[in-house]
């Protein structure tokens, strides 16, 4: 949301989060008036769009712009006439109560339209959705891989596949959430559509159903940056610490890992369930409860592009020593190889937008954190399993070598098909020669010599 020339400019989904919750504070407040006001007047009333307060008869109300509707001027006044009578005026047109909002609507041709994010939310939805399908069909493949062969597993590879698991679990809920959730308000069975076309808020029940998907969805997204610092802690220490070795147990790092994000999660609970038990809690009533799960996740990535920093310093002086004889533009190739492999193992890509409230940015600045976003969250997932996974040396000679045993096993029944075909149809000859024994050896010795990581002679 932004402000521009006193014009308000706001997305339609945050628009329609801070519609439904001021008609809830109107709804509150006409449950609590229980002093009866002297003389006929107009009660509290819900317009759809704002709330007017109790009003003497034959009076016209009068109150500022809301500052949630877009284009709307917030220093111009919206006004409401309460009759003689001590009823609301209605429209003849639409048989409802009228209220007067024609100084509140702009008629400037701003630069940039608020139209603009609306036309872009289903580009928005379509790169979420193809990312996050990408990212979970190749983070389960490189997990498979990792589990499958014996000769990954290691605590290096250990952190990965948990990195993996945490991305996989969060592509799932932000697909459950985007698809599940109506417009990002709530459930089907928490939301319905009043009178006016409006999508609102069911103000009754508990709808623990959407809050525990909120729930979780923090759980995960907490647990994702975690391990993502984690990964970034255990690749400082194997550089830094001379104490430290690749095999050393790595228990207290899936501790950290999954253990740490319930540290900000379960007070994130406890302060929505007592102090802000509001909507499917994904909107907040006081903004300084969103720093409960964002400031633990902003200091780890602050700590990570620290890593980061240190390590490429490390990088680059080691390649910049290299031989005389090596070329400088291979050097330089090497260090530009080995920054981009850092770069979402450490979240880096966070560090561009993490200071920026898109609520109070300008269109342009919240369309292009939207893409940025939307394209690094959902897509990063593919990034870490092609660079950790299907790029890296160890797994793809594995997979080579089960793929040469399973070219030899086939070659060999093939074989033994054929000579059994070969006797059956021969039947004046009642021995068959058995293959020369130069072929076992050969066979035998490919084998040796691709499981020993080298091709054959």
């Amino acid at each position: 949301m932004s402000l521009q020339d006193n014009v308000v400019y706001i997305s339609p989904k945050l628009q329609e989060q801070m519609r439904v919750k001021a008609r809830l504070d109107c709804y509150q407040r006409m449950l609590n008036e229980t002093a009866p006001i002297e003389g006929v007047h107009c009660p509290r009333r819900w317009d759809s769009i704002a709330c007017w307060p109790p009003t003497a008869a034959g009076v016209q109300a009068e109150q500022p712009c809301p500052d949630y509707i877009n284009k709307f001027i917030v220093d111009e006044n919206a006004t409401k006439i309460c009759k003689a009578d001590g009823e609301w005026f209605i429209s003849s047109e639409t048989n409802h109560t009228w209220t007067n909002y024609s100084q509140c609507i702009s008629t400037a041709n701003p630069e940039v339209p608020s139209q603009l994010l609306v036309d872009h939310v289903p580009n928005l939805l379509i790169l979420a959705n193809v990312g996050y399908a990408l990212s979970i069909v190749m983070l389960l493949v490189a997990v498979i891989l990792m589990l499958y062969f014996k000769k990954l597993h290691c605590p290096r590879n250990t952190v990965h596949i948990n990195l993996f698991v945490t991305f996989i679990l969060r592509a799932v809920l932000s697909f459950l959430k985007e698809n599940l959730m109506v417009q990002g308000v709530g459930l089907p069975q928490d939301v319905h559509t009043d009178k006016h076309g409006m999508l609102a808020f069911n103000h009754q029940g508990t709808h623990w159903e959407c809050k525990l998907l909120m729930t979780v969805y923090m759980y995960i997204l907490g647990a994702n940056c975690t391990w993502i610092f984690v990964e970034g802690l255990y690749l400082h220490m194997l550089i830094f610490m001379a104490v430290f070795s690749e095999n050393s147990s790595v228990a207290q790092y899936i501790a950290i890992g999954w253990f740490s994000p319930l540290l900000f999660v379960i007070p994130w609970v406890v302060v929505r369930a007592t102090l802000d038990d509001f909507m499917c809690w994904n909107v907040y009533t006081n903004k300084n409860y969103f720093w409960i799960i964002r400031g633990p996740l902003t200091f780890l990535m602050v700590v990570n592009f620290l890593f980061f920093l240190n390590i490429v310093r490390v990088v680059f002086t080691k390649m910049s020593t290299g031989t005389a004889m090596e070329a400088r533009g291979q050097r330089y190739r090497k260090m530009a190889k080995s920054t981009l492999v850092l770069i979402p193992l450490f979240g880096i890509h966070y560090m561009v937008f993490i200071w920026i409230d898109p609520s109070r940015a300008s269109d342009v600045v919240e369309l292009v954190w939207l893409y940025f976003e939307m394209f690094f969250n959902s897509f990063q997932g593919v990034f870490i399993a092609l660079l950790f996974c299907f790029f890296n040396g160890e797994v793809r000679a594995e997979v080579k070598k089960s793929w040469q045993r399973y070219q030899l096993r086939r070659g060999g029944a093939s074989f033994n098909l054929h000579s059994r075909d070969r006797s059956f149809m021969n039947t004046s000859t009642t021995y068959v020669s058995p293959p020369d024994k130069t072929d076992y050896q050969n066979a035998t010795e490919m084998d040796t010599l691709t499981v020993n990581g080298h091709r054959g002679p």
